[in-house]
């Protein structure tokens, strides 16, 4: 009779005991085997252990526990025995999630620590109420026929049946007696993980262990059944040990002369993880790396390729960017994924777009492709004072700082993280899925108008995902609320200020000097609203919001705004929406007009008053909103004689070319929000923020989507994590961040909705 707990497999294989144990729990009635399958798929330097309870397996003739307390003080104690020193990560699958929680919170009571607790297709301890009545084998029969635990078969063959049914029983047993509530939540960071097509335990289940630690929780997906951890254990794998610090994979660098299908199985299929895990960033920021610098972690993780992308340092002057290093960076991580990439160069030296692809199902494709367009360059830091060092990506209180970290290197890792785990998955698509990293999207001849011009046959897109709407939480900063796929952008002319008197010797100051004149002028400016006028696609995302929003004078507002009939009411209703809002720049930006003042400039020597002073500022159109020329003439005749207000159009434009250029833009017709993969958006929002309203929306910035959307090619925009307020006012500012659990919840949403477009979805 064996009386061990814990056996250990795979101690020798990479040359020495391991210095980190994967224990495993295994699901209701099974035992050591049904791991079967993750033998030799560890990260190097990890080995299996299996808890080996009574009555099954090796010790089948020994009498199974029925106790919850008894079965995971056993356990705990062969840890402690044979653990010392070791890093511990526990992994439950079904019930074993349960066997594994409490193992944990034993352990961590007697000081030993576990670096994770992985729960696969588990529900969460509060879900257990006991005591249960008596399971019966009846009972047990039933529960391995309905879960497909076994062959129906094979529990038709009597001897069969009394070897594979005593375990059930057991489990089912000891689960009708645990009390989940008189236990308490571990500070142990938590990994959840649920089958998208398991029948028995659903995502909402799996998102409540969210409840169970008070250290970090991630939630993700993988494909399969019930038993995901047998049928598709490569993403199991993945999934649980993907980050976990103190774990190394196959050198990145030593197969990638081994070709696509070494560096698939090696790499990509194994669950490798990185060195260095994204949390170590914070307590020890380290030096930027040298234009070029290969990235040498985890492709799947949005926060360590976040911090890479953050710290190549891709500021665009106003001329373009220099991105040919950061396209290097990527081309290496896309290629030792198996996936074709290309970079394509620009008149600029070192200023280049950089494309990868993954095909589609069979290379025959039933859509066209989806491009995911992300832009590589990011505004300068300089000019206002940071408190964080811009390009060296710290992580510090839950917060991933940088130049760009919000936009938008930080949706280029969601995009880049959440394709590479398909590939990592083996997915095909049903149509070619296109990572697109633009060059030249703040400023810069270049883009993406520039590369569709020259390059036509490059990207033929059969619809776009960029950046663009956002998710926001409920007042209380921490229940998401609602989340928005935008369908159009707003679109800016830039307007310059000019006032004038003469200029004279500062021993001899005057009224009405041109700076004074400028600021009186640009005071009233600034106190000037345009008439809330929200569009057809504002009119939407308000109308849901007023349904999402737990502030009842909130959605009292909204509604008085959408249903009024006469502007003096509009504005009235619409200012105490803004007024009452969580993010009030945000949302009077979606309602109006509206004015942002860039620059000013006046003096050329200490002892001259200036005789002219000049100040710019854009006007921020709706489509479907205020006619520019309309706003023009208003603000016009509110400056009166003061100042000269001038339209900056292209080189060479008249005001009336340059008036007409944007009412083009504006007439463009928004993306319909009647397609598969806006469909495949709110299902994957669904599926990540269970509650949350999806809606189509308005952006209230300028992207690269138009020269798309003139050729009818719909465009989605989405930030796909939560903001606050503070988040949004730091886009284009000081201190730039975004929250690193929030990234990797946006990750999961982006790989949903990807999940959407598999190939026989």
């Amino acid at each position: 009779m064996s009386t061990s707990w814990l056996r250990i497999r795979d101690e020798e294989t990479n040359g020495g005991p391991a210095g980190t144990l994967a224990v495993c729990f295994a699901p209701t009635g099974a035992h050591g085997s049904t791991f079967a399958s993750w033998h030799g798929r560890l990260p190097d330097g990890m080995a299996l252990a299996l808890v080996t309870p009574p009555g099954r397996g090796t010790r089948v003739d020994e009498e199974p526990v029925v106790d919850m307390a008894g079965y995971a003080d056993a356990v705990a104690a062969q840890l402690r025995e044979r653990a010392a020193g070791r890093r511990l990560v526990l992994i439950g699958v079904s019930l074993g999630a349960l066997l594994a929680f409490e193992v944990c919170r034993r352990l961590a009571a007697t000081g030993l620590p576990v670096a994770r607790l992985c729960v696969v297709a588990g529900q969460s301890p509060g879900d257990f109420t006991g005591p249960g009545g008596e399971v019966t084998l009846q009972d047990a029969r039933a529960f391995a026929t309905d879960t497909g635990l076994t062959d129906p078969e094979l529990l038709a063959d009597p001897e069969f049946e009394e070897v594979l049914l005593p375990p059930v029983q057991a489990d089912l047993t000891l689960a009708a007696h645990y009390d989940g509530r008189e236990s308490a939540p571990v500070h142990v960071p938590l990994r959840a993980v649920w089958a998208l097509d398991d029948p028995h335990v659903p995502e909402a289940a799996v998102r409540r262990w969210r409840e169970w630690t008070t250290a970090d929780c991630t939630v993700l997906s993988v494909p399969g059944g019930h038993y995901a951890h047998q049928e598709n254990p490569a993403a199991v794998l993945s999934a649980c040990l993907d980050g976990l610090p103190g774990t190394a994979g196959p050198s990145r660098r030593a197969v990638l002369g081994g070709g696509a299908a070494v560096v698939s199985g090696t790499v990509l299929a194994l669950g490798t993880t990185a060195a260095t895990a994204p949390k170590a960033a914070a307590a020890q920021p380290t030096a930027a790396p040298a234009a070029g610098d290969a990235f040498d972690g985890d492709p799947t993780d949005p926060v360590q390729l976040a911090v890479a992308m953050i710290r190549q340092n891709t500021s665009n002057p106003g001329d373009g960017a220099i991105t040919l290093p950061y396209a290097r960076m990527l081309e290496e991580i896309f290629r030792t994924a198996g996936v074709a990439t290309e970079i394509v160069p620009t008149p600029k030296e070192g200023n280049v777009h950089f494309f990868a692809r993954v095909p589609a199902d069979g290379g025959s494709a039933r859509e066209k492709p989806l491009v995911l367009l992300g832009h590589s360059d990011v505004v300068p830091a300089t000019g206002d004072t940071w408190t964080r060092e811009p390009f060296t990506g710290e992580i510090a209180d839950g917060r991933l700082y940088g130049r760009g970290a919000l936009d938008m290197k930080g949706v280029n890792a969601a995009f880049v993280a959440a394709l590479l785990r398909h590939v990592r998955q083996g997915t095909r698509f049903d149509r070619d899925i296109v990572f697109w990293s633009d060059c030249d999207e703040e400023q810069g001849p270049y883009g993406v108008r520039w590369l569709l011009t020259e390059h036509p046959d490059k990207v033929a897109a059969g619809a776009v995902l960029t950046e663009g709407g956002w998710v926001l939480d409920q007042r209380d900063g921490r229940t998401p609320m609602i989340a928005a796929l935008t369908c159009n952008d707003k679109r800016s002319l830039l307007l310059r200020l000019e006032a004038s008197s003469y200029a004279t010797h500062t021993s001899k100051p005057f009224g009405g000097q041109a700076l004074i004149r400028l600021g009186e002028v640009l005071e009233e400016l600034g106190s000037w609203r345009a008439a809330i006028r929200p569009n057809a696609l504002s009119r939407t995302y308000f109308a849901e919001l007023a349904q999402a929003t737990a502030d009842p004078a909130l959605a009292a507002a909204v509604r008085e705004m959408l249903d009024a009939r006469t502007e003096e009411r509009r504005n009235r209703a619409g200012h105490e929406v803004v007024r009452l809002s969580d993010t009030p720049e945000l949302h009077n930006a979606l309602l109006r007009t509206t004015l942002a003042f860039t620059s000013a400039k006046a003096g050329y020597y200490p002892s001259i008053v200036p005789g002219t002073a000049t100040a710019e500022f854009r006007a921020a159109f709706l489509p479907g909103g205020d006619d520019p020329g309309r706003i023009v003439a208003e603000l016009r005749a509110l400056i009166g004689s003061r100042a000269t207000l001038t339209v900056v159009g292209n080189p060479g434009e008249s005001e009336e070319q340059a008036l007409d250029r944007l009412r083009g833009y504006l007439a463009v017709a928004d993306s319909s929000y009647d397609t598969d993969v806006f469909r495949a958006w709110q299902e994957a929002v669904r599926r990540t923020h269970p509650g949350v309203r999806a809606t189509a929306g308005q952006f209230e910035a300028v992207t690269s989507a138009v020269p798309f959307r003139e050729q009818d090619v719909p465009v989605y925009g989405m930030y796909p994590f939560t903001v606050t307020r503070d988040m949004l006012k730091r886009m284009h500012g000081t201190d730039e961040y975004i929250g690193v659990e929030a990234l990797r919840q946006g990750t999961e949403t982006v790989y949903q909705l990807l999940a959407g477009l598999r190939a026989g979805a």
